[in-house]
């Protein structure tokens, strides 16, 4: 091996020994919630779905909040989540941990779960932040960072140097000793997931840094849509208001998959209502409403977006896999999941070196 392949080799061992516990806890926890909605639909079908009644009509949505505080009337409604299929309940998070599932057409309170011990958001807790926090996302993004130059050696590494060695650097080896087959892998198997795990960490560097963000937009030529909140319009109180801005959303946008409706709050005193689309393109609508009388304020809509702000927005589903459908979220569960052994025989390898 020349003296520029040990200098890759050496910083190639280096990155990987300090940022792999944290590969794996960030892997690890990452394929748990990558089927999460599939999964919570398999184990908790009683507080995902009700019996649709004949010629039954959905309760309002203001209805559907005064029985979530009457039933947990320690705290106020935060956010109602109203999927537009209509065997699904309703969603009611309320202020502090609890999140109440509720029967849109008879009003009954399905199941009360406390977010805190939620298995998935634990994970995704996990996978973004280590549990720890605004440090622990702070390392996962230095750590995101790094896998950048982890994986530009590891490929370095990887590109033979002879040409007659070039069929055997894409063979994937099943014979020989473990420590062969343990190189091996490593050596083919991460080349093979390299590209996948590029993009990966791109994309996670994009959730994690505002300069990365920022930089997307500059690389697009873009502006970053700065969003402002409405102030509210002081006029006569009017009934079932979130009812009717519901109404108005899904006037004006009939295909979106599920709408969000964050209540006023103390950073806003305005109804903001997010219109999901069941695409892969992570495509949205932001409405805002006033909260006497439910009439729209503001709008900031899809089709306005810029580049940069449409990257942003499918920025997600690119980390996922899900902008390639359930095959790319089969590919991103697989390949994340080889970066846990990666990351094994990584060090299995440096140790065998130093200590053989």
């Amino acid at each position: 091996m020349n003296r520029q392949k040990k200098i890759w080799r050496e910083i190639h061992g280096i990155i990987g020994l300090l940022v792999g516990i944290v590969i794996i806890i960030v892997a690890i926890s990452g394929c748990v919630y990558t089927f999460q909605r599939e999964i919570r639909a398999a184990l908790y079908p009683d507080l995902l779905y009700v019996n649709v009644p004949a010629y039954a009509t959905r309760l309002s949505i203001d209805r559907i909040s005064q029985i979530a505080e009457q039933y947990h009337s320690e705290t106020k409604v935060r956010e109602i989540v109203v999927n537009q299929q209509v065997d699904r309940s309703v969603k009611v998070y309320m202020y502090g941990q609890h999140l109440l599932y509720i029967n849109p057409y008879s009003g009954e309170v399905l199941g009360k779960t406390d977010t805190k011990k939620d298995p998935f958001l634990m994970a995704w807790s996990l996978h973004t932040q280590l549990g720890l926090g605004k440090v622990g996302g702070q390392i996962v993004g230095w750590a995101t960072l790094a896998c950048i130059p982890l994986i530009i050696s590891g490929l370095w590494l990887w590109w033979p140097s002879v040409r007659t060695t070039w069929r055997r650097v894409f063979r994937l080896s099943y014979r020989g000793n473990w420590k062969m087959l343990n190189f091996q892998w490593h050596k083919n198997g991460g080349f093979y997931t390299s590209f996948f795990l590029l993009f990966i960490c791109l994309s996670g560097l994009m959730m994690s840094f505002s300069w990365f963000e920022q930089g997307v937009y500059w690389l697009t030529g873009s502006e970053q849509a700065t969003r402002h909140l409405p102030k509210a319009i002081a006029s006569a109180q009017e009934e079932e208001i979130i009812e009717k801005s519901l109404h108005y959303t899904m006037g004006q946008f009939p295909d979106v998959r599920e709408v969000n409706i964050f209540f006023p709050g103390k950073s806003s005193k305005v109804f903001m209502f997010i219109a999901k689309y069941e695409d892969k393109l992570g495509r949205r609508e932001i409405l805002y409403f006033n909260p006497s009388d439910g009439k729209l304020l503001e709008g900031v809509y899809s089709d306005r977006r810029s580049v940069g702000d449409k990257i942003k927005g499918m920025n997600y589903n690119i980390h996922s896999g899900q902008i390639w459908g359930m095959f790319g979220r089969i590919i991103a569960f697989i390949v994340t999941l080889f970066s846990v052994f990666l990351v094994i025989s990584g060090a299995l390898i440096w140790y065998q070196r130093k200590f053989r």
